[in-house]
């Protein structure tokens, strides 16, 4: 309607082109939803009704309005995909396989980790999508936490391009360090009739890389859950 207004009239192929849109089944629908402000002159061509000139000028005052919102939307969606991303790798359970030293230990801190896992990533980007994103429908919204499903994905296949070239090229075997670390309840043992107070030596493994995309569908679940509780809490 903007582009008719500006310079009308178009032909269908005009139309289509300009308006940035390949999908012709998607476009039909589009254009008999705006059959009220849309005519066709004796050449084939398109402009606008009456009505359609109005409701066109309206749009042209709004100051939101843009023809790249697309572009825009976009830009948030990585934007915010990344810094779920990033929240993702942050997680303790995750970042000590980078750092190398043990960072989940106890019951309470497993608990507080598995929170994380679910709640923070995947909340942050539910709120900073509905803030960022104009079109606030659920199969745009979920873009940004497929993103970073993606990004993580994508350290996948680099760490296992690199493993493989390391280990054909040049016979190294590349891995995260091995978390070690001696905590436990002391133990008492018996030891030629006497007590002997000992301490049990606990291993950690370290999380295999492939867990990573995993985390990643973890925060969407959690998003899933911020826009679930948003869409009852809208209907009570």
């Amino acid at each position: 309607m903007l582009l008719l207004q500006k310079q009308q009239p178009l032909t269908y192929v005009e139309l289509m082109t300009q308006s940035k849109i390949s999908n012709t089944g998607r476009f039909n629908y589009h254009l008999k939803i705006l059959a009220d402000f849309l005519e066709k002159d004796e050449d084939g061509k398109y402009r606008l009704t009456e009505k359609g000139s109005h409701v066109a000028q309206l749009l042209a005052d709004g100051s939101t309005w843009n023809l790249d919102g697309n572009k825009g939307n976009f830009r948030s969606i990585a934007l915010v995909g990344t810094i779920g991303f990033a929240l993702v790798l942050l997680n303790p359970a995750i970042l000590e396989n980078f750092v190398g030293i043990p960072l989940v230990v106890g019951f309470w801190p497993s608990i507080v980790t598995i929170l994380y896992v679910f709640l923070l990533p995947g909340a942050v980007m539910w709120f900073l999508s509905n803030k960022r994103l104009k079109n606030r429908e659920i199969q745009n919204l979920l873009k940004a936490p497929l993103f970073s499903i993606l990004l993580l994905v994508c350290i996948v296949v680099i760490f296992a391009l690199v493993y493989f070239l390391a280990l054909l090229v040049w016979g190294v075997r590349i891995s995260f360090p091995q978390l070690q670390k001696g905590v436990s309840a002391p133990q008492t043992t018996i030891q030629n009739g006497h007590e002997v107070l000992t301490f049990q030596q606990v291993t950690y493994s370290t999380m295999p890389i492939l867990a990573f995309p995993l985390a990643g569908i973890f925060s969407l679940v959690g998003f899933l859950m911020a826009e679930a509780i948003q869409r009852l809490h809208g209907r009570s």
